[in-house]
């Protein structure tokens, strides 16, 4: 019977770590993808430490982890403990795979879809006021969702990773070397896996009612931003000044 569950133990850490090949292989496809059309000169820049601590404030304020700690810990408390990890650890991963790939192909993917960016911001803020106003109710539907399968959805996206978060990743695509983007989007990342890994010490110090308050807070302030990027949008649509 041991031998039986040390085997089943083995085979799942080598799916888990056939899984983040997978993940690494794919990673470094984007990056030699966006090597190949603005050239390779840009990925050994050496930034100034000036552009990377700016750019990843930026991209931090946008992400705004702390406003996904409700969800998330609402979330984790529908999980057993050893689930728990695994639930971390999805995120983490999607997260830092979506902030990637957006930098990396993003404004390639809109134009091969023929969509400006202002129609994605007009796009992503409905979907985000939708968002707000879902988990606003008592009988949210995101709520509702399965643990494991919110990990993708709504988490990691659109919670960390929006439409604000691609749409400035896009934007800093063209406007940073690559070094830099890639190693601010290293910074956030680790930050944000780091404030989620120990969410439910912010929990015991900001306590379940405080918590439960700042869910709601982070409701309105998802539709802010929504209404922000819908407006931003028909102001770059020409309808609007």
């Amino acid at each position: 019977m041991r031998n039986r569950s040390e085997r089943r133990g083995g085979l799942g850490l080598l799916i888990i770590n056939r899984k983040y090949v997978y993940v690494i292989l794919f990673l470094l496809l984007l990056v030699s993808i966006k090597v190949g059309i603005s050239g390779a000169s840009s990925l050994f820049v050496l930034p100034s430490p000036m552009s990377v601590a700016i750019t990843s404030i930026q991209l931090f304020a946008i992400m705004d982890p702390f406003g996904a700690l409700p969800l998330y810990l609402y979330f984790l408390g529908k999980l057993e403990r050893e689930e728990r990890g695994a639930l971390w650890t999805t995120v983490v991963v999607s997260m830092f795979v979506l902030l990637v790939f957006f930098a990396m192909v993003g404004e390639s993917l809109l134009r091969l879809f023929g969509v400006s960016i202002y129609s994605f911001m007009i796009g992503g803020g409905v979907l985000l006021m939708i968002l707000a106003i879902d988990t606003m109710g008592e009988g949210s539907r995101s709520l509702s969702l399965d643990p494991r399968e919110a990990a993708v959805f709504p988490l990691a996206s659109p919670l960390l990773v929006g439409p604000g978060t691609v749409a400035t990743l896009i934007i800093l695509a063209n406007t940073l070397p690559l070094s830099a983007l890639l190693m601010s989007i290293a910074i956030v990342s680790a930050v944000s896996s780091f404030i989620l890994k120990f969410s439910e010490a912010i929990l015991r110090v900001f306590g379940k009612n405080g918590l439960t308050a700042f869910s709601r807070l982070f409701s309105i302030i998802i539709a802010g931003f929504a209404a922000q990027l819908i407006y931003e949008g028909l102001v770059g649509w020409g309808l609007i000044r």
